[in-house]
């Protein structure tokens, strides 16, 4: 396989890999994986891809990066981190992608063959060398009532479990950083109250959890550094200085462009963010 389709496939993995995947849904990534796999012609399955209503605008973010890929201009010293900004930018198209294709309407829409399920009883199960069957269902165990409540009690956090809805995700993420970003600018005069402070604090570090519960890894650790950034001011333990107030506001980029899936180049706001996640982070 060309380096070219194994940029583009590792990106779609990589995206795949920051969402929480049923196994239908990792299914349905392998059959994509697949098809870019078999393709002779990647530009070509691209724009086929584009023409395909559920799959347009992830076929229009994989030929942005196959045109990267193929400009020539590739800056290889920040190649890894041009990829990580690129696989993320994938996430919330594949994310859609998936909240509508089976893996049987996918093989369907590459002309493949839907399967037809096979159900099958297992309580019938036939005796070799004879036309019997043995009816392995009056052999289980009876449950008791309280291991019946037990079983009840642990399988309700199962239903009552919502999906990953990427908009509702977005909306919790993005609410915050608005008015974060004017109060860095206080921030910078120590013009806050221990409870304002302690609310974004908490905010930081509650949106970081979520993103890295569902695997959402450059996220959570932009939010894990405004948290700890923040905190460590309040306790004095580092100056609100302008270099400290824009490394703060570059995590707030990052977590927009990433979020919003902007087109453009983060990669020195990345940079500068985490350089100063590693500055207050505790030497090892």
């Amino acid at each position: 396989m060309d380096l070219t389709k194994q940029y583009i496939i590792q990106s779609l993995v990589s995206a795949a890999n920051n969402l929480r995947l049923s196994s239908e849904k990792i299914e349905t990534v392998a059959i994509l994986k697949e098809r870019l796999a078999a393709s002779e012609n990647l530009s070509e399955e691209l724009k086929n891809f584009k023409k395909i209503t559920q799959l347009s605008k992830l076929g229009i973010k994989l030929s942005e990066i196959l045109t990267y890929i193929e400009s020539g201009k590739i800056d290889f010293l920040k190649l890894s981190e041009k990829f990580k900004e690129q696989s993320y930018g994938l996430v919330k198209d594949l994310s859609n992608v998936l909240d509508i294709l089976t893996p049987q309407s996918a093989k369907s829409l590459f002309g493949g063959k839907e399967e037809i399920p096979i159900k099958v009883d297992l309580t019938q199960i036939p005796i070799k060398g004879t036309s019997a069957t043995f009816d392995y269902s009056i052999n289980l165990p009876k449950r008791s009532s309280s291991d019946e409540i037990k079983e009840a009690i642990i399988m309700q956090d199962l239903e009552n479990e919502q999906p990953f809805n990427f908009e509702n995700f977005e909306e919790k993420v993005l609410k915050p950083v608005k008015d974060l970003d004017s109060f860095l600018n206080r921030v910078l005069k120590f013009d806050y109250t221990d409870g304002e402070i302690h609310s974004r604090i908490k905010n930081m570090r509650e949106n970081s959890a979520l993103s890295h519960k569902i695997g959402f890894e450059v996220l959570s650790n932009m939010h894990s550094i405004l948290a700890k950034g923040l905190d460590l001011i309040h306790q004095k333990k580092i100056a609100p200085s302008i270099n400290v107030i824009e490394s703060l506001r570059a995590c707030l980029i990052v977590i927009v462009a990433v979020v919003r899936g902007k087109e453009v180049d983060i990669t020195n706001y990345l940079t500068k963010a985490e350089g100063f996640g590693k500055s207050i982070s505790p030497k090892k």
